[in-house]
Formats: structure tokens, C-alpha cells, sequence
């Protein structure tokens, strides 16, 4: 009989895998990735190599944390008292898939009181919401697997192959130091289940295939082709020996 696999929640949060995400890019869908500072605060970067496409952004904590380069949900929020009637409050909550080409500075709420419409001063911050994104820069992640169960997805390898090992153990434990805020104890009850783990595991794997024919692909286009080694031709070649043979005449 075999020992049943053993996984053990250390308590690693997900920004831990947030260093290097791999994402798509916005505009071409070409792959590629979003790198991140070692620590939690510095400037994070994209580059397409596919149509040139550049974002940066500054994090703190692991998280999006300046007005810079945001391609993900926005939303735009803000309250006042009302100007004809002074109704408390006046408010202003929306979201928007992506960010709108002039935002607005302000926007026209009516009061419900007095039915009259007053300007509400609102502020834009990256909505991050229950959909799977790069967290620095909203960029689409490259690792997504819709399953009859939910949508699986990962932010890189090694991401991927801690939830392999995770699903595919039959013993799983947890740090008493590990609290409720890891990774782990945050995957959704469906990812958990025994009766789920074939399916989860073959879901993973086709995450893992694609990751892999990317890379491939990725580096081909990056190499480029030599020329043999038997067909090139040195400008400066000469007749072996060292000298030139001079023409009897």
C-alpha cells in the first residue's frame, strides 16, 4: 500500500507568488511577465516583446499602490452632502471594466430628498474583485483553466506546482503558526474536495502544458538562427600554408 502524500500549510500567503506572475498581453495577447521587487515595496514592470507594450507601476506591500499603469477594473467613488437641501450623503460607487479613456472628476448624483442634482467629487482606484489578475498591474493572467467546478488559476510554476502538490496529497495539515490568511486556507471549498482531485489534477496539468508550450514557443522566437558552421566564408581567408603562391610566368 502507498504512504499517502503529506502537505503541510506553512502559512505563505498568495502575494508570496506574486514576484513573477505570468500574464497575456492587453493588447496583442502575447505571453509574458510581470516582475515584481524581491521585497514588498519597490517599482514593478511589463514589457511585451510581442508589440513593445510597457507598463510600470509602484507596489507596496505586494499590492498596487500608485496612480501609474492600471489595465484591470476601476472603480470611481465619492460623497458630499447634498447643495440645495444639505441630505447627508450623496454618493457616487461604480465600476468600471477598464479605465475609462477621460476619467471624470466629478459626477451628477440627484438628490433623493429633493430630487436636484449636485456634483460629487470622486476618486479612481484599481477594483481587484473576485476576478483572477495580475494584482500590480490588472494585466489578464496567462494561467487560467475553466473547469465544471470553478475556474482554476495561478500566477506562475511555482504557484502551480504548490496547488499540485496540495490537491494531490491525501494527508493535509496545518502550522499552528499558519493562521487563517495563507494561500492555502483560502482556496475555495471546491479545490478542497476529495472527490474533485482527478479532475483538479488533470486541470492543473493542462495549466502546466500550456505554461510549458509558451515558454518553448517564446524562447524559439527569441533565438535567433544560426548559420553553419560549413557555410560561412572569412573575408580574410587564405590558402593554407601561409604564403601566397606566385604565378610562374
Amino acid at each position: 500500500m502507498d504512504a499517502p502524500q503529506r502537505h503541510i500549510d506553512d502559512g505563505r500567503g498568495l502575494w508570496r507568488y506574486a514576484g513573477l506572475i505570468d500574464v497575456r498581453c492587453p493588447r496583442c495577447a502575447q505571453p509574458g511577465q510581470v516582475r515584481a521587487p524581491s521585497g514588498q515595496d519597490g517599482e514593478v514592470r511589463f514589457a511585451c516583446t510581442g508589440c513593445g507594450l510597457s507598463a510600470a507601476t509602484v507596489s507596496c506591500c505586494g499590492l498596487h499602490a500608485a496612480q501609474r499603469d492600471w489595465y484591470g477594473p476601476v472603480r470611481l467613488y465619492g460623497r458630499r452632502p447634498c447643495g440645495y437641501c444639505g441630505h447627508q450623503w450623496l454618493g457616487v460607487d461604480r465600476i468600471y471594466d477598464g479605465k475609462p479613456a477621460h476619467t471624470p472628476q466629478r459626477l451628477s448624483v440627484r438628490c433623493r430628498v429633493c430630487a436636484r442634482d449636485s456634483e460629487v467629487e470622486v476618486q479612481t482606484t484599481p477594483h481587484r474583485g473576485h476576478e483572477p489578475r495580475d494584482p500590480h498591474l490588472g494585466l489578464p493572467l496567462r494561467l487560467l483553466e475553466p473547469t465544471r467546478h470553478g475556474l482554476l488559476w495561478a500566477y506562475n510554476a511555482q504557484h502551480l506546482d504548490e496547488l499540485r502538490r496540495y490537491v494531490a496529497a491525501t494527508q493535509r495539515e496545518r502550522l499552528r503558526s499558519a493562521g487563517n490568511a495563507s494561500m492555502i486556507s483560502r482556496l475555495p471549498a471546491w479545490m478542497k474536495l476529495a472527490r474533485h482531485r482527478t479532475a483538479m489534477l488533470k486541470a492543473l496539468d493542462r495549466l502546466d502544458a500550456r505554461l510549458r508550450a509558451d515558454d518553448g514557443a517564446e524562447a524559439a522566437t527569441a533565438t535567433p538562427a544560426r548559420t553553419p558552421a560549413h557555410g560561412r566564408v572569412r573575408a580574410d581567408a587564405r590558402p593554407r600554408g601561409g604564403a601566397t603562391r606566385r604565378r610562374r610566368g
